[in-house]
């Protein structure tokens, strides 16, 4: 009966991705019959290019602006909000010059068709407001690969999808692993109460290698991050005009591989901040800074599924749910950047958090291919 009652459960929560999946590619399937597609290219997918000084990682892609399938002339082309604008020719065609050395997924839009004409003839305002809805996106990406799928040992109505990501020899892709570690802490003042406003400064060599610290807030807490290396550092604290320091001849320094709470508490008179508790005391703390290049999954953002952090030849692991999984979803890839805050460092092959990858509208997407 206990069993019954599982079974019953999953067969629910199926069902409703199956709903959710299919109301998600109805929806891509409405936005592909809208008028955007009057705006067109001859590619809008390509793998990233190493960067080259003789300017190889750069490619020409055409596209085309009609309406109809009649020419549109003189309408300005934009990629991105701040790209170059390109006027289309008397065929509707234009020509568009891609960094391929830049992981991205570029909206390609028709901002203006102030002087634009099709066939000839002026824009009426039914064709204006049609053609400035027009858009196409180009991404530029590291192919993917699906090196082989298996049913989780855990859970029966999950697929584990072994996968790479793939990269031009030579080519060293930065995956997701530790950037900096995080300086965090307090400043006080005489009595122990925050300092609003502090900027707390970190340096070594005589100001090279510095970090420099969010103003404090409302109870003087304040971030920064640093990638400490066991060296003599300055520890400086601004507060207005003022500069406090460590007394004459005092150093800081910060232990490797972690990250530090520092509390500080400012002298009633002068500048010179005590290095002795409690007016200064450092403590390490969890977590750390990560970057790097990690895939996820297209779907909406309700279905769950973990993904792996890759090992150095890219190679990741998804486990997601059979019935999206039948349906063929899309990749994404994605550069993030984010505070990960656990006692042990993340490595290659550690599980990610439900929800810990999500697309952005500039992450390129990519349909994976399969293992010979």
């Amino acid at each position: 009966m206990k069993k019954k009652s599982v079974a019953g459960r999953f067969f629910f929560t199926a069902a409703a991705l199956a709903l959710l999946w299919t109301g998600y590619c109805d929806e891509a399937r409405a936005q592909a019959k809208s008028p955007e597609s009057q705006l067109s290219l001859e590619e809008t997918v390509l793998a990233v290019k190493t960067w080259q000084t003789d300017g190889s990682h750069l490619t020409a892609v055409k596209g085309r602006l009609t309406y109809e399938g009649q020419p549109v002339a003189n309408a300005i082309v934009q990629a991105a909000l701040n790209g170059r604008q390109i006027r289309t020719a008397k065929d509707g065609s234009f020509k568009l010059l891609v960094d391929r050395s830049l992981l991205t997924r570029t909206a390609v839009r028709v901002v203006s068709v102030q002087q634009a004409s099709i066939s000839g003839q002026e824009i009426g305002e039914i064709e204006t407001a049609r053609l400035l809805s027009a858009s196409v996106a180009i991404s530029v990406y590291h192919p993917i690969q699906i090196l082989r799928t298996e049913i989780s040992d855990t859970d029966s109505g999950m697929i584990k999808v072994h996968a790479r990501i793939g990269s031009e020899d030579g080519d060293a892709i930065s995956f997701f692993q530790i950037d900096k570690y995080r300086i965090a802490g307090r400043v006080e003042d005489a009595d122990g109460n925050p300092v609003k406003n502090a900027i707390v400064w970190i340096d070594r060599d005589r100001g090279e290698g510095f970090a420099k610290s969010t103003p404090t807030d409302r109870d003087g807490r304040y971030e920064m991050f640093y990638w400490p290396e066991e060296e003599d550092t300055n520890l400086t604290v601004i507060v207005g005009s003022r500069r406090y320091a460590l007394p004459d001849g005092k150093v800081f320094i910060l232990p490797r591989n972690t990250s530090v709470d520092i509390r500080i508490r400012l002298p009633r008179e002068g500048t010179t901040i005590d290095d002795r508790s409690p007016n200064l005391v450092c403590t390490t703390s969890k977590g750390a800074k990560y970057t790097g290049l990690l895939a996820g999954l297209d779907v909406p953002p309700e279905v769950p599924y973990s993904v792996t952090v890759p090992d150095r030849s890219g190679q990741f692991v998804l486990t997601v749910p059979r019935e999206v999984w039948k349906r063929r979803p899309i990749f994404f890839e994605t550069r993030l950047t984010k505070f990960v805050e656990r006692e042990k460092g993340l490595k290659a092959g550690d599980p990610l958090p439900v929800g810990f990858v999500l697309p952005s509208d500039q992450d390129p997407r990519v349909i994976p291919s399969s293992a010979s």
